[in-house]
């Protein structure tokens, strides 16, 4: 299915100005985006009961190693109702999905279709807060990727506003990478850090930033497949012109700051860009492959030097099976100059996320270590 991208239509005389190698300076800040209108159609949703279609309900049997399903609603343009939230959706109160600095994240319902959705329920203290959670919906309402999380509704109220989102019940890449009973592969990593990818592409495509990816914020969409969905773009930012990316990050540094994924320009207090995602992307891979943080010292002044320095290696013991392609993959992005690091396309064409030969090789390599594990255990 072709997915319909809005267009970013600029002023003649306005050049634009888009390098995803070193893009410190993108364009003049008019311009205006266009979002092209889909043919609506009606597609059963098997929750309900009979003749109670649900308009933009796509269904998709997921696999090991396909495309994560697409949100069970087409993409939509939301804009903040004066209303609560519970004139139309039951919201639980019990089954709480995640939560962070914002608030909380609720499981709930829309009462008119019986569809299953996520209420992020955003704490605002004032107008400045408000601004905050406004300018993640408009992120939000530019971003149709199925690795990215998709809005659905939303609602302001004097104390707080509510997101209501796609919802998906996988858990958070965190806990893969912490559960002891969870094997991950490296032909696992390589999926994720593939879907990673195409997300963080497609935000970078529409000029987003955004400037929190780490495991938390990375979702399985169930507990039996790979497939995965970005969330979280409270942090997200428009890559602009007039200084915009100094300003976002000092606005936003004590938020930013993330012993785990932190990256130099982040510490020194400099531009953040695209790259800067990149990085993040970097840090997850290393994480996936071996359960270890590749700059986390002894303590918070320890991690913020090893980052300067940009100090890590490959020597752990658990790097001893993973590929020259992945060491690789992740030189090319674990880097202090930002202008060196890989951008996202270039990422996807990477032999460790494109080569299909290298990725039989690791299938076959996986199999015989388990059959070798097999044998012992059975000895």
């Amino acid at each position: 299915m072709l997915m319909a991208f809005p267009t970013m239509n600029y002023p003649a005389n306005v050049s634009v100005l888009l390098r995803l190698r070193n893009p410190d300076v993108m364009c003049n800040l008019n311009y205006s985006i266009v979002y092209p209108q889909a043919k609506e159609k009606v597609w059963s949703y098997p929750n309900l009961k009979e003749m109670a279609p649900v308009k933009g309900k796509r269904t998709l049997v997921p696999t090991d190693d396909g495309p994560a399903p697409p949100a069970p609603f087409h993409h939509r343009i939301v804009t903040a109702k004066q209303t609560a939230v519970n004139s139309l959706y039951t919201v639980s109160r019990t089954e709480i999905l995640g939560g962070g600095r914002f608030g909380q994240v609720h499981k709930c319902e829309e009462k008119a279709t019986g569809l299953k959705l996520a209420a992020k329920i955003i704490k605002t203290r004032g107008l400045k807060d408000k601004d905050e959670v406004k300018n993640e919906i408009t992120v939000m309402n530019q971003l149709d990727h199925v690795n990215l999380i998709q809005l659905y509704d939303a609602f302001e109220s004097k104390n707080d506003i509510v997101l209501v989102m796609e919802y998906v019940d996988g858990g958070e890449l965190f806990d893969r990478i912490i559960d002891n009973n969870y094997s991950l592969t490296e032909l696992d990593t390589i999926l994720f850090i593939k879907q990673i990818c195409e997300g963080i592409r497609h935000m970078h495509q529409m000029y987003i930033l955004h400037l929190d990816l780490k495991p938390e914020n990375i979702l399985c969409v169930n507990r039996d497949t790979k497939q995965i969905k970005i969330i979280d773009f409270g942090l997200a930012r428009r890559y602009v012109y007039l200084n915009i990316g100094i300003q976002t990050q000092r606005e936003a540094e004590g938020e930013l700051w993330n012993p785990r994924v932190s990256c130099p320009e982040v510490v020194n207090y400099d531009f953040v860009s695209f790259p800067t995602d990149m990085w993040s992307v970097g840090v997850i891979a290393y994480m996936l492959l071996s359960g270890l943080s590749p700059f986390l010292g002894d303590n918070d002044a320890e991690t913020l030097n090893n980052i300067l320095a940009c100090r890590w290696d490959l020597e752990e013991e658990e790097f001893q099976n993973i590929s020259e392609e992945a060491k690789e993959f992740i030189s090319k992005l674990l880097i202090k100059e930002k202008s060196w690091r890989i951008s996202a396309s270039e990422a996807l064409k990477h032999p460790w996320l494109s080569d299909h030969k290298l990725h039989s090789r690791l299938k076959t390599q996986e199999k015989n270590r388990c059959s070798d594990a097999q044998d012992l255990v059975t000895q």
